[in-house]
C-alpha cells in the first residue's frame, strides 16, 4: 500500500472511531421463559400495565415510543431458540431436545425492553400462538 492510500485508510478509520454509533430507542434488558397464566395475571391484576395486544396493535400504540423494525424482528425470533413440546422434562417424546430448548404449550418465550420514554415493553409469545403479544408497563405509582 502506498503512502497516499494508507493516509486514507487511518483516516476513514479515524472518522469511525469519533462518528457517533446509532442509537435504538430501546435496549434489551432480560430475556427467558415464563408461564404463559403469570404473564396473564399481570396483565389482569398490575395497576402498571399502560396497554397490551398483539403485535399488529403496537404500531398505533400512544405508550410506545421506539423502533417498530426492531420489536418486528425480536418478535419473528422469539421462538427460533426452542422447541414446542406437550410437556416438558426427560420424557421419551422429547429425547434429543435439551431442556433448556424445551418450550411447553402453557409457557411463553420474552424479551424485555426499556424504552426510552421510561416505559418498559414486554415481548412473549407462546407457541400456541401465531402472533407474538406484547405489554406495556409504566413506572410504579
Amino acid at each position: 500500500m502506498n503512502r497516499q492510500g494508507l493516509f486514507v485508510l487511518l483516516t476513514a478509520l479515524g472518522l469511525f472511531s469519533v462518528m457517533p454509533l446509532p442509537v435504538t430507542a430501546q435496549t434489551l434488558e432480560r430475556e427467558g421463559k415464563l408461564q404463559l397464566a403469570m404473564v396473564e395475571a399481570i396483565i389482569s391484576e398490575s395497576d402498571t400495565i399502560l396497554s397490551s395486544g398483539t403485535l399488529n396493535n403496537l404500531e398505533t400504540d400512544p405508550n410506545f415510543t421506539g423502533s417498530l423494525d426492531l420489536i418486528y424482528g425480536e418478535a419473528t425470533s422469539l421462538l427460533d431458540a426452542y422447541t414446542a413440546v406437550e410437556r416438558g422434562g426427560y420424557f421419551p417424546e422429547n429425547v434429543g431436545i435439551p431442556r433448556s430448548q424445551q418450550l411447553t404449550t402453557n409457557e411463553c418465550v420474552y424479551r424485555l425492553f426499556k424504552l426510552d420514554n421510561g416505559n418498559e415493553l414486554m415481548l412473549y409469545r407462546s407457541p400456541l400462538e401465531r402472533s407474538s403479544r406484547y405489554l406495556i408497563q409504566g413506572e410504579s405509582r
